[in-house]
Protein backbone atom coordinates (compact mmCIF):
# COMPACT_ATOMS: atom_id res chain seq x y z
CA UNK A 1 0.00 0.00 0.00
CA UNK A 2 2.77 2.27 0.61
CA UNK A 3 4.87 1.81 -2.78
CA UNK A 4 1.69 2.25 -4.12
CA UNK A 5 0.88 5.44 -2.58
CA UNK A 6 4.23 6.48 -3.58
CA UNK A 7 4.18 5.64 -7.08
CA UNK A 8 0.70 7.70 -7.16
CA UNK A 9 2.37 10.54 -5.76
CA UNK A 10 5.47 10.48 -8.04
CA UNK A 11 3.09 10.65 -11.71
CA UNK A 12 0.63 12.95 -10.10
CA UNK A 13 0.37 15.63 -12.92
CA UNK A 14 0.96 19.46 -12.90
CA UNK A 15 -2.08 20.22 -14.31
CA UNK A 16 -3.75 17.84 -10.98
CA UNK A 17 -2.30 20.12 -8.69
CA UNK A 18 -5.22 23.27 -7.91
CA UNK A 19 -6.55 25.24 -5.68
CA UNK A 20 -9.05 22.26 -4.39
CA UNK A 21 -5.93 20.77 -2.54
CA UNK A 22 -6.27 23.68 -0.47
CA UNK A 23 -6.81 22.88 3.23
CA UNK A 24 -9.66 25.33 4.81
CA UNK A 25 -10.47 25.90 1.00
CA UNK A 26 -13.72 26.99 2.20
CA UNK A 27 -11.19 29.92 3.91
CA UNK A 28 -11.03 31.43 0.61
CA UNK A 29 -12.80 34.38 0.02
CA UNK A 30 -12.33 35.38 -4.06
CA UNK A 31 -13.31 39.52 -2.69
CA UNK A 32 -10.20 39.58 -0.73
CA UNK A 33 -6.66 39.91 -1.18
CA UNK A 34 -4.35 37.27 -0.98
CA UNK A 35 -0.95 36.54 0.65
CA UNK A 36 0.77 33.25 -0.49
CA UNK A 37 3.79 32.72 2.13
CA UNK A 38 6.12 29.77 1.19
CA UNK A 39 8.24 28.38 3.20
CA UNK A 40 10.44 25.47 3.90
CA UNK A 41 8.31 24.11 7.05
CA UNK A 42 4.91 25.26 8.92
CA UNK A 43 6.59 27.31 11.40
CA UNK A 44 7.51 25.88 15.16
CA UNK A 45 6.36 29.04 16.54
CA UNK A 46 7.54 28.05 20.10
CA UNK A 47 10.70 26.46 19.11
CA UNK A 48 12.32 29.55 17.52
CA UNK A 49 12.44 33.39 17.12
CA UNK A 50 11.91 33.53 13.65
CA UNK A 51 8.71 30.99 13.54
CA UNK A 52 7.32 32.92 15.92
CA UNK A 53 8.17 36.29 13.61
CA UNK A 54 6.36 34.37 10.68
CA UNK A 55 3.54 33.27 12.57
CA UNK A 56 2.60 36.67 14.03
CA UNK A 57 3.43 37.95 10.27
CA UNK A 58 0.92 35.46 9.17
CA UNK A 59 -2.34 36.49 11.75
CA UNK A 60 -1.27 39.97 10.68
CA UNK A 61 -2.24 39.94 7.37
CA UNK A 62 -5.40 37.69 8.52
CA UNK A 63 -6.17 40.65 10.70
CA UNK A 64 -5.75 42.80 7.75
CA UNK A 65 -8.54 40.98 6.03
CA UNK A 66 -6.14 38.79 3.09
CA UNK A 67 -6.52 35.23 2.03
CA UNK A 68 -3.49 33.54 3.87
CA UNK A 69 -2.10 30.46 2.26
CA UNK A 70 0.63 28.54 3.38
CA UNK A 71 3.07 26.78 0.67
CA UNK A 72 5.23 24.58 3.16
CA UNK A 73 7.88 21.60 1.41
CA UNK A 74 8.54 19.51 4.75
CA UNK A 75 5.72 18.15 6.93
CA UNK A 76 6.28 18.58 10.95
CA UNK A 77 6.87 15.44 12.51
CA UNK A 78 4.48 17.17 15.10
CA UNK A 79 0.49 18.06 13.85
CA UNK A 80 0.39 20.69 16.46
CA UNK A 81 1.75 23.38 14.06
CA UNK A 82 -0.54 22.01 11.23
CA UNK A 83 -3.62 22.26 13.34
CA UNK A 84 -3.12 25.57 14.92
CA UNK A 85 -2.79 27.15 11.36
CA UNK A 86 -6.21 25.11 10.30
CA UNK A 87 -7.89 26.46 12.89
CA UNK A 88 -7.09 29.94 12.74
CA UNK A 89 -8.61 29.98 9.56
CA UNK A 90 -5.28 29.97 7.09
CA UNK A 91 -5.47 27.87 4.36
CA UNK A 92 -2.49 25.28 3.89
CA UNK A 93 -0.76 23.35 0.75
CA UNK A 94 2.20 21.45 1.14
CA UNK A 95 4.07 20.31 -2.28
CA UNK A 96 6.79 19.59 -3.95
CA UNK A 97 9.11 21.75 -6.04
CA UNK A 98 7.06 20.88 -9.27
CA UNK A 99 4.48 22.47 -8.21
CA UNK A 100 4.24 25.53 -7.16
CA UNK A 101 4.03 27.13 -10.10
CA UNK A 102 0.67 25.20 -11.51
CA UNK A 103 -0.84 25.99 -8.05
CA UNK A 104 -0.15 29.19 -7.91
CA UNK A 105 -1.89 29.71 -11.52
CA UNK A 106 -4.90 27.97 -10.17
CA UNK A 107 -5.85 31.06 -8.16
CA UNK A 108 -7.81 33.65 -8.80
CA UNK A 109 -5.94 36.31 -7.72
CA UNK A 110 -2.31 36.73 -6.07
CA UNK A 111 -1.09 39.96 -4.40
CA UNK A 112 1.56 39.02 -2.93
CA UNK A 113 4.31 36.52 -2.17
CA UNK A 114 6.05 36.28 0.52
CA UNK A 115 9.51 33.80 0.16
CA UNK A 116 10.53 33.55 3.81
CA UNK A 117 14.45 32.91 4.24
CA UNK A 118 17.41 32.48 2.07
CA UNK A 119 16.94 28.93 0.84
CA UNK A 120 13.26 29.13 0.11
CA UNK A 121 14.05 32.55 -2.13
CA UNK A 122 16.98 31.69 -3.77
CA UNK A 123 15.03 28.03 -4.88
CA UNK A 124 12.10 29.70 -6.19
CA UNK A 125 12.81 33.73 -7.09
CA UNK A 126 13.36 32.80 -10.99
CA UNK A 127 10.76 30.84 -11.68
CA UNK A 128 7.84 33.05 -9.70
CA UNK A 129 9.68 36.30 -11.26
CA UNK A 130 9.19 33.87 -14.93
CA UNK A 131 5.59 33.34 -14.39
CA UNK A 132 4.23 35.96 -12.00
CA UNK A 133 6.25 38.96 -13.15
CA UNK A 134 3.08 41.26 -12.26
CA UNK A 135 3.05 40.05 -8.44
CA UNK A 136 4.75 41.75 -5.63
CA UNK A 137 7.17 39.08 -4.10
CA UNK A 138 8.82 39.87 -1.07
CA UNK A 139 12.17 38.39 0.67
CA UNK A 140 11.96 37.83 4.16
CA UNK A 141 15.63 37.90 5.02
CA UNK A 142 15.03 36.80 9.14
CA UNK A 143 18.43 38.16 9.68
CA UNK A 144 21.58 38.71 7.50
CA UNK A 145 23.26 35.41 7.61
CA UNK A 146 26.53 36.58 5.67
CA UNK A 147 26.59 39.23 8.41
CA UNK A 148 26.20 36.61 11.17
CA UNK A 149 28.54 34.18 9.35
CA UNK A 150 31.76 37.05 8.73
CA UNK A 151 31.20 37.70 12.67
CA UNK A 152 31.65 33.93 13.34
CA UNK A 153 34.77 33.82 10.99
CA UNK A 154 36.11 36.88 12.86
CA UNK A 155 36.33 34.23 16.05
CA UNK A 156 37.07 31.02 14.44
CA UNK A 157 39.45 32.05 11.31
CA UNK A 158 40.18 28.70 10.22
CA UNK A 159 36.85 27.51 10.11
CA UNK A 160 36.46 26.61 6.47
CA UNK A 161 32.28 25.80 6.79
CA UNK A 162 31.98 29.48 8.33
CA UNK A 163 33.80 30.44 4.88
CA UNK A 164 31.89 28.64 2.23
CA UNK A 165 28.46 29.30 3.66
CA UNK A 166 29.52 33.38 4.00
CA UNK A 167 29.93 33.05 0.65
CA UNK A 168 26.70 31.52 -0.54
CA UNK A 169 24.65 33.94 1.74
CA UNK A 170 26.35 37.08 0.89
CA UNK A 171 26.06 36.18 -3.04
CA UNK A 172 22.04 35.10 -2.16
CA UNK A 173 21.70 38.50 0.45
CA UNK A 174 23.28 41.03 -1.98
CA UNK A 175 22.94 40.51 -5.55
CA UNK A 176 20.02 37.62 -6.13
CA UNK A 177 18.24 39.77 -3.36
CA UNK A 178 17.75 42.30 -6.65
CA UNK A 179 15.49 40.43 -7.95
CA UNK A 180 13.22 40.81 -4.89
CA UNK A 181 10.16 43.58 -5.00
CA UNK A 182 10.98 43.92 -1.22
CA UNK A 183 13.70 43.02 0.88
CA UNK A 184 12.45 42.62 4.76
CA UNK A 185 14.80 43.40 7.55
CA UNK A 186 14.64 42.84 11.02
CA UNK A 187 15.72 46.00 12.37
CA UNK A 188 16.73 49.05 11.19
CA UNK A 189 20.67 48.59 11.74
CA UNK A 190 20.30 45.45 9.20
CA UNK A 191 18.45 47.91 7.15
CA UNK A 192 20.87 50.37 6.86
CA UNK A 193 23.24 47.95 6.22
CA UNK A 194 21.67 46.20 3.57
CA UNK A 195 20.74 48.90 2.02
CA UNK A 196 24.12 49.88 0.71
CA UNK A 197 24.13 46.60 -1.26
CA UNK A 198 20.31 47.33 -2.39
CA UNK A 199 18.41 50.14 -3.40
CA UNK A 200 17.17 50.95 -0.27
CA UNK A 201 13.66 52.25 -0.99
CA UNK A 202 13.15 47.89 -1.37
CA UNK A 203 14.41 47.53 2.24
CA UNK A 204 11.94 47.50 4.57
CA UNK A 205 11.76 46.52 8.59
CA UNK A 206 9.73 44.37 9.91
CA UNK A 207 10.87 43.27 13.61
CA UNK A 208 10.42 40.74 16.21
CA UNK A 209 6.59 40.60 17.56
CA UNK A 210 6.45 40.23 21.68
CA UNK A 211 3.75 41.08 24.14
CA UNK A 212 3.34 40.85 27.91
CA UNK A 213 2.30 37.01 28.36
CA UNK A 214 1.93 36.96 32.08
CA UNK A 215 -0.22 39.57 34.36
CA UNK A 216 2.50 41.32 36.78
CA UNK A 217 0.59 39.84 39.55
CA UNK A 218 1.36 36.57 39.22
CA UNK A 219 5.27 36.53 38.91
CA UNK A 220 7.22 36.19 41.80
CA UNK A 221 9.22 38.40 43.75
CA UNK A 222 13.01 39.29 43.69
CA UNK A 223 13.47 36.98 47.47
CA UNK A 224 11.34 34.14 46.02
CA UNK A 225 13.18 33.30 42.90
CA UNK A 226 16.68 31.98 42.49
CA UNK A 227 19.21 30.64 39.10
CA UNK A 228 19.63 31.45 36.28
CA UNK A 229 18.27 31.05 32.63
CA UNK A 230 19.67 30.26 29.20
CA UNK A 231 16.97 29.68 26.75
CA UNK A 232 17.83 28.78 22.60
CA UNK A 233 17.86 26.25 19.56
CA UNK A 234 20.93 24.70 17.57
CA UNK A 235 21.43 27.84 16.31
CA UNK A 236 24.83 27.87 15.77
CA UNK A 237 25.13 31.13 17.65
CA UNK A 238 23.30 29.31 20.91
CA UNK A 239 25.96 26.54 21.06
CA UNK A 240 28.62 28.81 21.15
CA UNK A 241 27.47 30.62 23.69
CA UNK A 242 26.31 28.00 25.75
CA UNK A 243 30.24 26.82 25.55
CA UNK A 244 31.25 30.35 26.73
CA UNK A 245 28.91 30.48 29.50
CA UNK A 246 29.67 27.31 30.79
CA UNK A 247 34.01 27.72 30.24
CA UNK A 248 34.50 31.07 30.75
CA UNK A 249 32.19 32.87 32.51
CA UNK A 250 30.37 30.64 35.01
CA UNK A 251 33.58 29.62 36.46
CA UNK A 252 33.74 32.71 37.77
CA UNK A 253 30.18 33.44 39.30
CA UNK A 254 30.52 30.13 40.87
CA UNK A 255 33.98 31.39 42.81
CA UNK A 256 31.90 33.48 44.43
CA UNK A 257 28.38 31.99 44.85
CA UNK A 258 28.28 28.33 44.18
CA UNK A 259 24.76 27.95 44.49
CA UNK A 260 23.68 29.59 41.36
CA UNK A 261 22.28 26.80 38.66
CA UNK A 262 22.37 27.53 34.90
CA UNK A 263 18.92 26.31 33.59
CA UNK A 264 18.88 25.53 29.63
CA UNK A 265 15.82 25.32 27.97
CA UNK A 266 15.18 24.45 24.02
CA UNK A 267 17.04 21.53 22.16
CA UNK A 268 20.56 22.44 22.96
CA UNK A 269 20.58 19.20 24.41
CA UNK A 270 20.79 17.35 20.81
CA UNK A 271 24.14 19.50 19.85
CA UNK A 272 25.76 19.08 23.19
CA UNK A 273 26.40 16.14 25.25
CA UNK A 274 30.24 16.87 26.79
CA UNK A 275 28.68 19.48 29.09
CA UNK A 276 28.25 17.82 32.77
CA UNK A 277 27.98 19.45 35.92
CA UNK A 278 25.12 19.38 38.61
CA UNK A 279 24.54 23.78 38.13
CA UNK A 280 24.28 23.32 34.77
CA UNK A 281 21.18 21.99 33.92
CA UNK A 282 19.95 21.01 30.73
CA UNK A 283 15.98 21.05 30.66
CA UNK A 284 15.61 20.00 26.52
CA UNK A 285 12.37 21.27 24.68
CA UNK A 286 9.66 22.70 27.44
CA UNK A 287 6.36 23.20 26.08
CA UNK A 288 4.71 25.48 28.83
CA UNK A 289 7.94 27.98 29.79
CA UNK A 290 5.92 29.75 32.22
CA UNK A 291 7.06 28.51 35.34
CA UNK A 292 10.94 28.15 34.49
CA UNK A 293 10.49 32.06 33.23
CA UNK A 294 8.72 33.78 36.71
CA UNK A 295 10.74 31.45 38.67
CA UNK A 296 14.37 32.14 37.59
CA UNK A 297 16.42 35.50 38.74
CA UNK A 298 17.75 36.45 35.52
CA UNK A 299 18.29 35.68 31.72
CA UNK A 300 21.18 35.64 30.28
CA UNK A 301 22.30 35.76 26.44
CA UNK A 302 26.28 35.98 26.18
CA UNK A 303 26.35 36.29 22.77
CA UNK A 304 29.47 36.21 20.58
CA UNK A 305 27.74 36.40 17.14
CA UNK A 306 24.96 36.74 15.87
CA UNK A 307 23.03 38.88 13.24
CA UNK A 308 19.28 40.07 13.79
CA UNK A 309 16.95 40.71 16.61
CA UNK A 310 17.17 38.19 19.11
CA UNK A 311 13.70 36.19 20.15
CA UNK A 312 14.56 35.20 23.41
CA UNK A 313 15.47 39.21 25.06
CA UNK A 314 12.11 39.98 23.52
CA UNK A 315 10.30 36.67 25.67
CA UNK A 316 12.13 37.47 28.61
CA UNK A 317 10.72 40.95 28.21
CA UNK A 318 7.43 39.50 27.56
CA UNK A 319 7.91 37.48 31.66
CA UNK A 320 9.05 40.48 33.15
CA UNK A 321 12.64 38.43 33.48
CA UNK A 322 15.72 40.96 33.44
CA UNK A 323 18.71 40.16 31.25
CA UNK A 324 22.48 40.42 31.33
CA UNK A 325 23.31 40.22 27.72
CA UNK A 326 26.17 41.11 25.37
CA UNK A 327 26.50 44.02 22.86
CA UNK A 328 25.76 41.30 19.72
CA UNK A 329 22.27 40.53 22.10
CA UNK A 330 20.94 43.41 21.85
CA UNK A 331 21.58 44.47 19.00
CA UNK A 332 18.48 45.99 16.85
CA UNK A 333 16.46 46.56 19.70
CA UNK A 334 17.11 49.76 21.11
CA UNK A 335 17.99 49.02 24.43
CA UNK A 336 20.04 50.69 27.05
CA UNK A 337 22.40 49.47 29.52
CA UNK A 338 21.22 49.83 33.17
CA UNK A 339 17.73 50.59 31.76
CA UNK A 340 16.29 48.15 30.41
CA UNK A 341 19.36 44.99 30.30
CA UNK A 342 22.82 44.55 31.89
CA UNK A 343 25.31 44.87 28.91
CA UNK A 344 28.95 43.31 29.19
CA UNK A 345 30.97 41.87 26.47
CA UNK A 346 34.27 40.35 28.75
CA UNK A 347 33.65 36.85 30.43
CA UNK A 348 34.43 38.74 33.84
CA UNK A 349 32.21 41.97 33.19
CA UNK A 350 29.70 39.73 32.48
CA UNK A 351 30.23 37.22 35.22
CA UNK A 352 30.44 40.50 37.87
CA UNK A 353 27.19 41.33 36.35
CA UNK A 354 24.98 38.44 36.62
CA UNK A 355 26.75 38.75 40.48
CA UNK A 356 25.50 42.24 40.82
CA UNK A 357 22.18 41.62 39.44
CA UNK A 358 21.70 38.99 41.53
CA UNK A 359 22.00 40.22 44.57
CA UNK A 360 20.70 43.86 43.87
CA UNK A 361 16.79 43.90 44.61
CA UNK A 362 16.72 47.46 43.19
CA UNK A 363 18.17 46.97 40.06
CA UNK A 364 16.41 44.18 39.22
CA UNK A 365 12.97 45.86 40.04
CA UNK A 366 14.58 48.72 38.24
CA UNK A 367 14.91 46.78 34.94
CA UNK A 368 11.91 44.37 35.86
CA UNK A 369 9.60 47.78 35.81
CA UNK A 370 11.16 48.89 32.82
CA UNK A 371 10.10 45.30 30.83
CA UNK A 372 7.00 46.61 29.46
CA UNK A 373 8.27 49.55 27.71
CA UNK A 374 11.33 47.36 26.22
CA UNK A 375 8.95 46.08 24.59
CA UNK A 376 6.90 48.77 22.92
CA UNK A 377 9.01 48.65 19.83
CA UNK A 378 7.81 44.73 18.80
CA UNK A 379 3.99 45.69 19.64
CA UNK A 380 1.20 43.65 16.92
CA UNK A 381 0.60 47.27 16.17
CA UNK A 382 3.94 48.48 15.09
CA UNK A 383 3.71 45.14 13.44
CA UNK A 384 0.62 46.39 11.54
CA UNK A 385 1.69 49.97 10.82
CA UNK A 386 4.93 48.16 9.34
CA UNK A 387 3.02 45.60 6.98
CA UNK A 388 1.02 48.64 5.62
CA UNK A 389 3.63 50.38 4.02
CA UNK A 390 4.82 46.57 1.81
Amino acid sequence: MIVFKFFKQLFIKKEDIHIDDLVNINSYDTNKKTIIFITGVIPTFDKDSGSNRLKEIILAYKKLNYNCVICYEVKDYSNKYYSFFKDQGIMLFQFKEYHIVPFLKSINTIDLIWLYGPYTFKKNIFKLNKHFRKIKKIYDMIDIHHLRLQRAIDLNPIKYSFRKRFKKFYKIETKLAKKANIVVAISDEENKYISEYLNPNRVKTISNVHYPKINKDRIYSFEDRKDILFIGSTHTPNIDAIYYLYNDIMPLVWNKNSNIKVNVIGNLNEEINNISHPNFIFHGYVENIEDIFISNKMMVAPLRYGAGVKGKLGQAFEYYLPIVSSSIGVEGMGLLHNKNVLIADKAEDFANEILNLYENKDLWEKLQNNSEESLKPFSREKLLENLKKI
